[in-house]
């Protein structure tokens, strides 16, 4: 018997409640220790095997009872059953679907049943404290890291968002009148993530977001050699050789032997001189005739 059916506003995730849970049980939230039983696992365009060899998922790798906290999720499988998981009541059962486009070979289409077994609450994270903000944000960023040198980009990119979506919780920071290292820290780790960030969006040659970011870094540190290296390598791909040059000749500056800025400036240099020249002899033609 199925009682109610959910269906996700980017129609990613439908799912039907089959069996209700305790109607006035607490949800799960970032940080719970959840409990569940996974069954009847299909998959269309894989192999169930895949899902956790080739699409990273632990939540559908195979073993039905697993305990897990909100906030690992790191593939785009594992992340849209998290999204269920927060709105299930304990002893709550659904019936799941996901349709499965991001960072795959072709669309999958994952059908589950899934039962909430038991959640161990964690407080909420408008009660957390910026110290513990500070520590989880750190936490998600090192995946991140350990993920984007897996060349699993867009799952690094998620975490990176993950751990900077806590940090904005903290602003504005100067009200909180944190200890001045405390404060320091949450800063930097900010920038940390912007530039990572930034790293993956150019990686997926998303070159305006790339910009964007950098440009946040650039307000607050104006020497900060990963953004201005990162911020002239996508202009350069936007063919705006003028900034590009700009801010990797400043990078150079900063630093005369990084080998990778050099080799970026020589080539959008040489971009910039023939686009002069070619100006040049466009004006000369010009006045000529």
């Amino acid at each position: 018997m199925v009682f109610k059916t959910w269906i996700s506003a980017d129609k990613k995730v439908t799912t039907n409640v089959i069996k209700p849970g305790y109607q006035y049980s607490k949800k799960a939230t970032e940080r719970a220790n959840y409990s569940v039983f996974i069954e009847n696992i299909q998959v269309a365009n894989t192999a169930i095997e895949d899902l956790g060899e080739k699409y990273n998922s632990v939540i559908l790798d195979g073993i039905c009872d697993k305990s897990l906290y909100i906030g690992e999720a790191n593939c785009e499988i594992d992340r849209q059953i998290e999204r269920v998981i927060q709105m299930m009541n304990i002893g709550e059962k659904r019936e799941v679907t996901l349709d499965i486009v991001e960072d795959v070979d072709q669309p999958l289409v994952i059908k589950f049943e899934v039962t909430l077994l038991d959640i161990l609450w964690h407080e909420p994270i408008w009660v957390w404290t910026p110290q513990i903000k500070y520590s989880i944000a750190l936490k998600y960023k090192e995946t991140g890291v350990h993920l984007f040198k897996e060349h699993r980009i867009i799952d690094a990119f998620h975490k990176f968002s993950k751990a900077c979506k806590i940090l904005i919780t903290l602003e504005p920071i100067s009200d909180l009148e944190l200890e001045k290292s405390l404060e320091n820290d949450i800063n930097n780790l900010r920038l940390v993530l912007y530039n990572n960030m930034a790293e993956c969006h150019l990686n997926r040659k998303n070159y305006e977001h790339t910009i964007s970011l950098c440009t946040k870094i650039l307000s607050q540190e104006n020497n900060n050699i990963k953004a201005l290296y990162r911020r002239g390598v996508a202009y350069g791909n936007l063919k705006d050789v003028e900034k590009a040059v700009a801010d990797l000749e400043n990078a150079v500056s900063l630093e005369p032997n990084n080998r990778a800025v050099k080799e970026q400036l020589a080539i959008y240099n040489a971009q910039l001189q023939e686009a002069n020249k070619k100006f040049e002899d466009m004006m000369k033609r010009m006045f000529k005739g």
